[in-house]
């Protein structure tokens, strides 16, 4: 607010107490036969002067408060409307990304089967896999195991055919018998010589 020149504020002073210098001179003669009309003039004088005053030199500056207020509120309306729109665009963003990550889950339960179910399948046919290797190990093992015993039934039937077969030419020899084959054995290795 711009300062009151001195004459301004030497003439306002008079205005506002020229009702009291002339009402101190009427005494209390004025007030008994009817309303003092010098006094309530000068009042209305100084009212009208004071409101001239105020227009013309606060009238400015108040007006260009009120517009800047008037201004700054606008602005303040203008920025909660774009942050209510831009909250409102984020709510229905968010909803839109709710409603996908609805759809999203459902995808990924029922990839998340499906991969189980593929999962499920390699390990079986592993498994199978696995069950025929040990299969055909345990064939090879048995077979292996069965002719190492075929062998072994052939030898001890072998060894137990001699010691018969010794037992028995035991048994079935003579002194002479043993004698003609001497003879025998040394008339062959004598010819081949």
């Amino acid at each position: 607010m711009r300062a009151l020149p001195a004459a301004a504020a030497v003439a306002l002073s008079l205005l506002l107490l020229a009702p009291e210098v002339f009402a101190a001179g009427g005494g209390s003669e004025a007030e008994a036969h009817g309303p003092n009309w010098t006094m309530l003039f000068f009042q209305v004088l100084n009212a009208v002067i004071l409101a001239v005053v105020l227009v013309k030199f606060a009238g400015p500056a108040l007006r260009n408060y009120f517009q800047q207020r008037s201004s700054d509120i606008r602005q303040a309306i203008e920025g909660a409307q774009d942050q209510l729109r831009e909250a409102e665009a984020e709510i229905a963003e968010l909803r839109a990304r709710l409603a996908s990550f609805d759809g999203e889950a459902e995808g990924l339960v029922a990839g998340v089967a499906d991969a189980a179910q593929a999962e499920g399948a390699r390990v079986k046919q592993r498994a199978e896999a696995t069950a025929e290797r040990i299969r055909e190990d345990a064939r090879r093992v048995a077979d292996s195991e069965i002719e190492r015993a075929r062998q072994a039934l052939r030898a001890e039937a072998a060894r137990l055919a001699i010691e018969i077969a010794a037992d028995t030419l035991r048994d079935q020899t003579t002194p002479e018998d043993d004698e003609r084959l001497v003879r025998e054995f040394t008339d062959k290795i004598g010819g081949s010589a």
